[in-house]
Order: C-alpha cells, then sequence, then structure tokens
C-alpha cells in the first residue's frame, strides 16, 4: 500500500461530494427556473447520490489510513526485529527461552557473576562501569514522601520477622506494640499488588509489605499460561503445559505466584518458594530461598525479595538481570523479559539487565509506588495515581500519560494495563489478540499481563480474561474462589 494513500482517498471523497452536489444543485436550479421539473428531479437526484457516496468512500480513507498506521507500526518493529537478529540476539522476547529454540545454545548450569563476567569478555572493572550489567540508580529524586532517616529500613520487618506474633495477612492481627498504627491503617487500606496506600504505609514505617498485606499477586498470567491461587492456597492453571509450567496442582499454603515464559513460581506462606516449568537457564532452582516476602518471573529467571528488603535471583544473567545481590531497601520487585527492576522505600529505582529499548536505563523518576516490567518497556506507579514508561514504543504500549486515579499497573509482552481506583481498567498496546479489550470489565482488584494476554481478578474471586488464547491460556471462567486480597 502506497504511503498516505488513505489521506488521499479522502481528499478525493470530500472534493467528489461537494463538487457533485454544487454541480447538481445548480443544474436542478437551472432547470427549475426553466419550468423543466424533469431534469431539475434528475440532478437534485444527483447531487443527493454524490453527498451519499462521499460517505462511504471518506469511511474507506479512513480505514485505509488505519491499516497504513499499523503498517508503519509493523515495519518500526519489524527493523527492530531485524537490528536485533543482525547483532546475533533472538527475534523474540519470549521465543529465545522456549526450549525449541535452544538448538541454537545449549542450556548450562547457572554460573558465578565472575564466569558470566569472564563469559562475555568483560573484565571486573569494566563491568563495573559499563551500565548494561550494573545496578544503576535511576532517579535522582526522593519524591514527596518522608523517610526517618534515622531508623534503617528494615527495623519493622526484623520486629516481624523474628516474632511470633507476626501480623495476619488475612486478619491484620499482632500484638507487637509498634503495629497497632500500621494496622489502623491497613484495615483502611486498598490491597493490590501494586497498592499505593500500602506502599505509603510500608514508606512510613520502614516496613516489608508482606506484614501488612501480601505483597505479591494470587494471579499472574505467563507466556502462554495462566496461573491464581485459590483461598485454600492450592493453585489453579491453564494453557500451554508442555514443559510442566501448569503442573501446580500438588501446591499447598500458596501465598502468591508468578509466571514467566514457560516456568511458575509460587511464595508459600513460610517464605519459601517451589517452581515448575522449563529450567534451562536455572529459572526454577529457588529451593534453597528463605524470608521471601514477594516474587516475580521473567521470562528466563525468577526474582525473589527478601523480607529483609534484600534480593536474591535465579535464572538467564546474559545481561546481569540476576546481578541484584548488592540491592538493599526494595520494597517492590519486577522482572521483564532480560531485565530486572526494584523499588526503593523513597520512591527511586534501581535496574540490572539488558537496557537495548531505553527499557530502564532513561528513567529518572522519583514518587513511583509501584513499578511492572514487560517485553522491552517498563511502567511507573506515581503516589498521585499517574503513570510514567519508557522503553520500546512500537505500539503505543508506553502511551500511558493521560490515565489518573491508578491503583496498580501491569506490562505485557508489548502491551500495558492499569487498574483504576473505582475498580475499571484500561490498557494500551499491541491489541492484535484482543489483549487491551478490558474497557467494560467492573469491580476489578487485580490485574496481570502475559505474552499477549490478561488477566483480570474481580472482588468475588473470579478471573476475566481476554487475549490470546490458542493454547486455553484464557480459560479460566471456571476458576472459582479465587483469593482476594484485603481491600
Amino acid at each position: 500500500m502506497s504511503e498516505n494513500l488513505g489521506r488521499r482517498i479522502k481528499i478525493i471523497a470530500v472534493i467528489v461530494g461537494i463538487v457533485g452536489a454544487i454541480t447538481g444543485l445548480a443544474a436542478a436550479l437551472k432547470y427549475f427556473s426553466e419550468g423543466n421539473l424533469f431534469f431539475a428531479c434528475v440532478f437534485l437526484i444527483y447531487a443527493i447520490i454524490s453527498i451519499m457516496l462521499m460517505i462511504p468512500l471518506f469511511l474507506a480513507g479512513s480505514a485505509a489510513e488505519s491499516l497504513e498506521d499499523e503498517n508503519r507500526k509493523l515495519r518500526a518493529l519489524s527493523e527492530r526485529v531485524a537490528s536485533i537478529e543482525k547483532n546475533g540476539r533472538y527475534s523474540s522476547p519470549m521465543d529465545k527461552y522456549s526450549p525449541a529454540a535452544r538448538g541454537q545454545r545449549r542450556a548450562q548450569p547457572p554460573v558465578s557473576d565472575t564466569e558470566q563476567t569472564e563469559a562475555m569478555g568483560i573484565t571486573t572493572a569494566e563491568r563495573k562501569v559499563n551500565p548494561q550489567y550494573s545496578s544503576q540508580e535511576l532517579s535522582s529524586s526522593k519524591g514527596t514522601i518522608d523517610i526517618d532517616t534515622d531508623r534503617s529500613l528494615g527495623t519493622m520487618t526484623s520486629v516481624f520477622s523474628n516474632s511470633s506474633d507476626r501480623i495476619d495477612s488475612d486478619t491484620l492481627i499482632t500484638d507487637i506494640p509498634k503495629a497497632p498504627s500500621m494496622k489502623k491503617e491497613a484495615e483502611s487500606a486498598f490491597y493490590t499488588t501494586s497498592s499505593i496506600d500500602m506502599i505509603k504505609v510500608n514508606r512510613r514505617e520502614n516496613s516489608v509489605t508482606r506484614f501488612l498485606a501480601p505483597s505479591s499477586s494470587t494471579i499472574a498470567a505467563g507466556g502462554l499460561h495462566t496461573v491464581a491461587v485459590t483461598e485454600m492456597g492450592k493453585v489453579l492453571a491453564s494453557g500451554y503445559g508442555t514443559y510442566g509450567q501448569c503442573n501446580v496442582s500438588s501446591w499447598t499454603s500458596v501465598a502468591a505466584v508468578a509466571a514467566g515464559n514457560h516456568h511458575t513460581v509460587g511464595l508459600l506462606s513460610n517464605g519459601t518458594c517451589v517452581a515448575t516449568g522449563y529450567s534451562g537457564y536455572g529459572q526454577c532452582e529457588v529451593g534453597a530461598w528463605r524470608n521471601i516476602c514477594a516474587i516475580s518471573a521473567g521470562v528466563g529467571h525468577t526474582v525473589g525479595l527478601l523480607e529483609n528488603g534484600t534480593c536474591v535471583a535465579a535464572g538467564d544473567n546474559t545481561y546481569g538481570q540476576c546481578n541484584v545481590s548488592d540491592w538493599a531497601g526494595i520494597i517492590a520487585i519486577s522482572a521483564g523479559y532480560n531485565y530486572t527492576v526494584g523499588l526503593r522505600a523513597d520512591g527511586t529505582i534501581v535496574a540490572v539487565g539488558a537496557n537495548t529499548d531505553g527499557q530502564w536505563g532513561g528513567i529518572r523518576w522519583g514518587s513511583i509506588c509501584a513499578v511492572a516490567s514487560g517485553g522491552l518497556h517498563t511502567l511507573g506507579l506515581k503516589s498521585d495515581g499517574s503513570c510514567v514508561a519508557v522503553g520500546n514504543n512500537a505500539n503505543d504500549q508506553c502511551e500511558v500519560s493521560r490515565w489518573q486515579n491508578v491503583k496498580a499497573v501491569a506490562a505485557g509482552n508489548y502491551h500495558s494495563v492499569g487498574l483504576l481506583a473505582n475498580g475499571k481498567v484500561v490498557a494500551v498496546g499491541y491489541n492484535g489478540y484482543g489483549q487491551c479489550n478490558v474497557s467494560e470489565w467492573q469491580d476489578v482488584v487485580a490485574i496481570a499481563a502475559g505474552r499477549n494476554h490478561t488477566i483480570g481478578l474481580t472482588r468475588s474471586g473470579k478471573l476475566l480474561s481476554t487475549g490470546d488464547n490458542t493454547y486455553g491460556q484464557c480459560d479460566v471462567k471456571n476458576f472459582s474462589n479465587i483469593k482476594v486480597n484485603k481491600q
């Protein structure tokens, strides 16, 4: 299709319509003045037909214009893919980690940071200063929330962790002397994965969210599968399960779940983790983790947040996406394609891993309450309910600046989803599978975005879904009694 064909069709439609109408009316008036009613009626009809023909032609032009716009986006994406392939990378953020694609690259056991550095031909000194492979301070602003700097992060967490009277995540009951004020505010807070109110409480009290409310979601959307935690702590799954990512029926006492491309991770109520699915990069090797309060799964790696605000990671570390061992004071984590983002209590961001599309290197955010990492873009939820985004925008997945009153965010492969305070949901980005068709959703309390599908959890414990259902990843209508974190 030639460039600007749609615009040309619209211009031709307008010209034909207006010229035809004027010519017809002029002729009709001429013959009417001469008393020739037959020809006057003929030209009047001609004028009307000209106007009527203009409308469908104009609409056809508009459709052609939209198609051209989509083609331009696809060309931009194709150019990006060609560039990645030219540099020896894989064409799809998800396909790289598919076992079927591993013929070009044998699975290797997890290696140390030193071994990984040597394998990439980078010296230790270079690694420390190379922004693509080292943790970066991404915000110069502390935001608008004051922190008591005299009390180190984790003081309250330490009290909770060492006490037999931890705050129960369901009842919010505790006998800890310092906790009543937290408990009172927590009871009225809006609990979701990325609760602004919870983060505010968390920051002021220097604690980890787990002890006020579950800090990870009870629903998760992976590459081609969906998982959800029931009220009884069991896990349900649907979708592509060839590599065992849906083998979760035996899990019990699960508090939260995370889904990667072909693997699933569960956070148990005792702070340990379980995982199933493809583990060619070691992304399922989380059995030794302890005191975990939040989890996040990338395409080929898994990240855990400890109660003391530090992090652990397992899986592919080609781009340094697992180099989180030096992080401290973290209150939320999000694992993207081949990078990892952490949120600190002061609203600043840290990140490691690939920055091929500026998915974190250009971040200068402050007052951030939640983050979501997608395929090649990152979303930030600010304390005023607005959103910011950076990274690949080939499908307008970063066009979130107009969103307001947002309570939670989720990022898919090439689309972005926002949960509003009124329970409605908004979405932008690639919609080839209908993954952005969420405008009719109501009473939603949590969201999750997968490769090309979107999941929503309602207040009643039911799941909503839209998008790609090739492998049944959206077949969640029969899921019931899904755990809804306290509202």
